[in-house]
């Protein structure tokens, strides 16, 4: 019997009773009587719980009569997430809009407070999303629990409002994206908290107020080609670290962080999310560290390993060893080939020619437009194929623009036989010959306003639409 049940003499009804329960969340000066509890009186004797939590404690007249925490919603439920109709993809940027009741302990005598665990649920699903948006920054849509059906049916949450969704497969995660099988499946209960706003995403819209988490992206590769990717990575740069405390090899940092950066990430916090993201699978291949008394677990190296390893490697080598795994991987002969030049930001320019600039094609190019542009941040041209292998990159000289620095380049490309494509910056006379004439190219550039003579000339000579950039002819005028 409850200590309530001997000190309290003469319990009213229990409507009044009822009434008179409160709830509050657990202060730090409650935590070990609470934790105390949880592993004497509850049947799986553990407190512990993961991720964001909250702990309440119901009181009536100042004596604690149940316990209830709410922690992280689980990874997988196959249920529940029929039941909200996300996709997986969905439910992993919106799973930080769930919560679960992974602890419920009712103190009070059951006999004498009949209908006390359905009330406790009642007010803690009045304030709990409030609460958690308090903490944590965001709202609580909806709420999961499991019931073991071998100690309890259920009735506290189907009084309080929630729905059974049928018993589980079993499987218990043990370990981040690992899960074991422990032959004792559980029934699956939920209940909306927010019917209007689950309706809202249902239908494709987000509520205010409501943010989805960003995915790292997936690995670009299929798994059976990322055990190419590392060899050719660890036989083609040495590693320039001292032997001794080495956790991870070269190449698999290395191999992480080109797949990492292929699959569009930025800085050495996307990369280490993008690696956390891969599957025990894909570490394996990439030879990670194998986690002690795991046998098929792998740990990915940390943040600051990443940042350490791409400060002492060269990004030349990291270039070259790249393109000659995708040469590699698609021998087939060049025919398309594009030039994209982007800005690399919070990294320093590339040293200078130091040389005076010889002006080109005065007449096409205004004068603004020859100037350095590459002495801000780091300027890198990229020469890509249509399926994105990359065939070669150079950083632009700071004393020097985009389109300098590729017109030098052509000279140390095999050119033969493959078109070229690239943005109006590339469009010039010396250009256009080069490839044609000396190095056996063609070209399809543009002509836009930063060549205003040349603009007018080709206005001049070709006019009306014509195909591919206007009209198949049937309208306006046509050139031969």
């Amino acid at each position: 019997m409850h200590v309530l049940d001997q000190s309290i003499i003469g319990l009213p009804d229990e409507p009044s009773l009822l009434a008179e329960v409160s709830l509050c969340l657990a202060e730090e000066s409650d935590l070990p009587r609470f934790n105390q509890l949880l592993a004497k009186e509850h049947y799986l004797q553990n407190p512990t719980v993961v991720g964001r939590t909250l702990r309440y404690i119901a009181k009536y007249r100042g004596e604690w009569v149940a316990l209830l925490v709410f922690s992280s919603a689980a990874y997988h439920l196959k249920a529940r997430d029929r039941w909200l109709e996300w996709s997986p993809d969905e439910v992993q940027q919106r799973r930080n809009w769930l919560a679960q009741n992974s602890r419920f302990l009712v103190l009070a005598n059951r006999m004498r407070w009949p209908n006390l665990g359905s009330q406790v649920l009642k007010l803690a699903c009045q304030r709990l999303s409030e609460d958690w948006r308090k903490c944590f920054g965001e709202p609580v849509l909806a709420v999961e629990s499991f019931i073991d059906p071998y100690r309890t049916q259920g009735t506290s949450y189907r009084a309080a409002g929630w729905q059974a969704l049928g018993p589980t497969e079993g499987w218990e995660r043990s370990w981040h994206d690992f899960y074991t099988d422990t032959k004792h499946p559980k029934e699956l209960w939920v209940k909306a908290l927010d019917p209007v706003s689950l309706a809202m995403v249902k239908m494709g819209q987000l509520p205010a107020g409501l943010t989805q988490a960003v995915l790292p992206p997936d690995c670009p590769l299929p798994t059976r080609q990322l055990g190419s990717l590392w060899q050719h990575f660890h036989d083609f740069i040495t590693d320039p670290r001292k032997a001794r405390g080495q956790r991870y090899e070269l190449a698999t940092i290395l191999a992480i962080s080109a797949l990492a950066l292929t699959a569009g990430c930025k800085g050495p916090h996307a990369i280490f999310e993008f690696a956390d993201g891969l599957n025990h699978g894909q570490r394996r291949r990439l030879r990670c560290r194998r986690r002690p008394e795991a046998r098929h677990e792998f740990d990915v190296p940390c943040e600051r390993t990443f940042r350490r390893v791409l400060k002492v490697v060269s990004s030349d080598s990291l270039k070259d060893a790249l393109v000659a795994w995708m040469k590699q991987e698609q021998p087939q002969a060049l025919k398309l080939l594009h030039l994209d030049g982007k800005a690399v930001k919070n990294a320093a320019p590339a040293p200078p020619w130091k040389r005076k600039l010889q002006p080109e094609e005065e007449s096409e190019i205004p004068l603004d437009q020859q100037k350095p542009k590459a002495d801000k941040c780091l300027m890198l041209v990229n020469f890509m194929t249509s399926d994105q292998q990359l065939i070669d990159q150079i950083a632009v000289p700071s004393d020097t623009n985009e389109e300098a620095a590729v017109a030098a380049h052509w000279e140390k490309m095999d050119l033969a036989g493959v078109c070229l494509t690239s943005d109006a910056a590339h469009t010039t006379r010396n250009n256009c010959r080069k490839l044609t004439l000396e190095k056996g190219a063609d070209y399809l550039f543009e002509i836009k306003g930063n060549q205003p003579h040349a603009l007018a000339k080709a206005e001049q000579l070709l006019p009306g639409a014509f195909p591919p950039s206007g009209s198949d002819g049937r309208e306006g005028t046509r050139p031969d």
